[in-house]
C-alpha cells in the first residue's frame, strides 16, 4: 500500500511533488488501480507524454493494450482537452470535467477517476484565483462517491501562498512524504435519507474552501420549499471557527436553514459563541 492508494471514490486530492519521476508513478499507480477496480481513467498530462503516463499503468503490471482500446482508459495532453486560445474561465474548465462524468455513468462504468497535472495552466493565460475557483467548484461532483481526482502541483512551480490557497479548495492534501496511514483530512458525502450532507474527519484552514462550497451545495439544493437538509457531524471530529462560521451562514441562508446531526461539544460551543445556534425544531 502506498499513499495514493488510499484515494477513493468520493475523494479530490491536491497532490504537491517537485519530482517529474515521482509524480509520474502516482499517476501510473492511481490509474492501475482505477482499471482494476473497473472504473474508467482519464489522465490529463503536461509534463510527461501520454506514452509516458501509459508506459508506467503498464510497469504496475496492469496492461493497458485492451483498456485503450474499450475507451476505458484515456490520456490525453491537458492542452488538447481544455479549450485553447482565449483564457479558459473556470465554468469552462469544470464543464469538461462534469462531461467526463456524465460519459462514464452513460457508459456504465461504476466510477471514474480523474488525474491532471496542473501545470499546464501556466501556458493558458489561467490566474491563480481563476484556477482556486475551478478547484472550489468541482467539489460537489465528489459527493456521490462515483468520483475520485487527483490533482497534481509541482510546488516549484507555483507561488507558496497560491499554493496554499489552491490546496484549500480541497478537502484533502498529500504528497510523497505523505505516512502511508495518510487519508484525506475531509471526506464528505451526499446523503438521500435525510437529504442533506455526512462528514468525516476535520475542518480548517487547509480545505475550508472546499468544505464551504459542498456545504454551499447541499444547502441551495434544498432552497426549494421542503424540510431543511441534515448535516451529520458525527464522525467531524474537529471544526475551527472559520468552519463553524461557515456552517452559521449556510443555515443563515438557507430558505429552511440547515438541522445538525451529532454535534460534538466543542463545536457546539463555537456555534454558541457565535450567537447562532439551530432554531426549535433543528436540534444540535
Amino acid at each position: 500500500m502506498t499513499v495514493v492508494d488510499q484515494v477513493h471514490l468520493g475523494d479530490h486530492v491536491c497532490w504537491t511533488h517537485d519530482d517529474e519521476s515521482v509524480a509520474l508513478d502516482v499517476v501510473g499507480r492511481f490509474a492501475a488501480t482505477g482499471l482494476r477496480l473497473g472504473h474508467k481513467v482519464v489522465c490529463f498530462t503536461e509534463t510527461s507524454p501520454p506514452q509516458a503516463v501509459r508506459a508506467r499503468v503498464d510497469a504496475v503490471g496492469v496492461p493497458t493494450e485492451a483498456a485503450v482500446a474499450a475507451g476505458q482508459l484515456r490520456i490525453v495532453p491537458a492542452v488538447d482537452a481544455y479549450p485553447t486560445g482565449a483564457r479558459p474561465a473556470p465554468e469552462t474548465m469544470v464543464a469538461i470535467v462534469v462531461d467526463e462524468v456524465d460519459r462514464a455513468r452513460h457508459e456504465g462504468y461504476p466510477g471514474i477517476r480523474l488525474a491532471g497535472d496542473m501545470a499546464w495552466v501556466l501556458r493558458s493565460g489561467t490566474t491563480l484565483d481563476d484556477l482556486r475557483r475551478y478547484e472550489t467548484a468541482l467539489n460537489p461532483l465528489f459527493l456521490d462517491a462515483r468520483v475520485a481526482g487527483l490533482c497534481l502541483y509541482d510546488r516549484r512551480l507555483f507561488p507558496a501562498d497560491g499554493m496554499r490557497a489552491l490546496a484549500a479548495a480541497h478537502p484533502g492534501t498529500a504528497g510523497p512524504d505523505a505516512a502511508r496511514t495518510w487519508t484525506p483530512l475531509l471526506r464528505a458525502y451526499r446523503t438521500t435519507d435525510p437529504p442533506g450532507l455526512r462528514l468525516v474527519g476535520q475542518v480548517d484552514r487547509s480545505n475550508r474552501e472546499a468544505f464551504t462550497a459542498v456545504l454551499g451545495d447541499v444547502t441551495a439544493a434544498e432552497r426549494a420549499a421542503g424540510p431543511p437538509p441534515v448535516l451529520d457531524v458525527s464522525d467531524l471530529s474537529f471544526a475551527d471557527v472559520g468552519a463553524a462560521t461557515a456552517i452559521v451562514r449556510a443555515d443563515r441562508d438557507s430558505a429552511s436553514g440547515i438541522r445538525l446531526v451529532g454535534c460534538r461539544p466543542a463545536l457546539h460551543r463555537l456555534l454558541h459563541l457565535l450567537g447562532e445556534m439551530p432554531a426549535p425544531g433543528r436540534p444540535a
